[in-house]
Parts: C-alpha cells; structure tokens; sequence
C-alpha cells in the first residue's frame, strides 16, 4: 500500500550509516525524549541525511511506515553501548515498516542544518528541495497539548 498525500510525514535526520541500518534491518528509529520534535505523530518516517552518508547525503531518499511508539532507554536499544553517557536517557523507540526509496530523492540545495520536519506524503513526493516540506504556519499550532493533542492518543506507548 502507497502513502496517499495527506499521509503524515515526521522527517528526521541520519547522522550516522550504523543508524540508517538499524532502521533498515531492525524496524526502528530513536529520539530523544528530551528533544522531541513539536510534531511527534506522523504515519511515516523519512530520512533526512547527513554528510555521514557519502554520495546520498543531504537528501531525503528513504521512508518507512510508523507502526507503534514506546519509551525505552538507550540501554535497551544499543545494548553494546551500555557505558555510554546517556544509557540510562529515555528515548521514543519508533518501531517501523520496511524502508522504501522515494522515486526521486529531495535533495537540499543548499547544505541545512536540520533536526525534524513535520509535512505530508504529497509535499514529500513534490518537493524538489527540503525547504519545500515546511509548514511554518503549523509548526508550533497549539504546542502546550502534549502527545494527545498531537494525535498520539491512538498510537501505542510502552
């Protein structure tokens, strides 16, 4: 099943290849809870990424459904880094879909910094450049209602 274009869209950034494998091979993406974008809820998950990533860097290329939201820490997730500073941080786990390619990639025309981008499926098929994904009307539309108000209410948190 195809998104259709008002499916929503959380555009997160890669910073690292390890990462990128992990939601392609294990389902799953982490996000800080202390730095949760103001636009958690999305039906889908596209990579926004980094240098890291050689020749696809600073595009969007890869998407995948969302399929359940819960709360672990780093430990839990990366278990090989159980000494890292933040092991015991809380994290959403995004479980996810299989990965799948945009037919064309978005590309960043000039290099951005970005962290998240809340858009839809048809402004990501559309765009020709990642500025073209925002909604600055609607990024910070009624921030003080928490994970209800952002529709989070129907995902499962664990």
């Amino acid at each position: 099943m195809h998104p259709d274009d008002t499916s929503r869209v959380l555009v997160a950034v890669i910073t690292r290849p390890r990462d990128l494998r992990i939601a392609r091979e294990q389902g799953w993406y982490r996000i800080p809870v202390a730095h949760l974008p103001a636009q958690l809820a999305a039906d889908y998950l596209a990579f926004y990424q980094t240098a890291a990533l050689g020749s696809e860097r600073w595009s969007i290329r890869y998407y995948a459904p969302i399929k359940r939201y819960r709360i672990a820490t780093r430990s839990e997730l990366l278990p090989d880094e159980a000494d890292h500073p933040r092991a015991q941080a809380r994290y959403y786990c995004l479980e996810l879909g299989a990965l799948a390619e945009l037919p064309l990639p978005v590309p960043a025309a000039r290099l951005r910094r970005i962290t998240f981008i809340a858009t839809t499926f048809g402004q990501l098929r559309r765009a020709r450049d990642v500025r073209e994904l925002w909604h600055p009307d609607e990024d910070y539309q009624n921030p003080g209602e928490g994970l209800w108000g952002a529709g989070m209410a129907g995902k499962s948190l664990r």
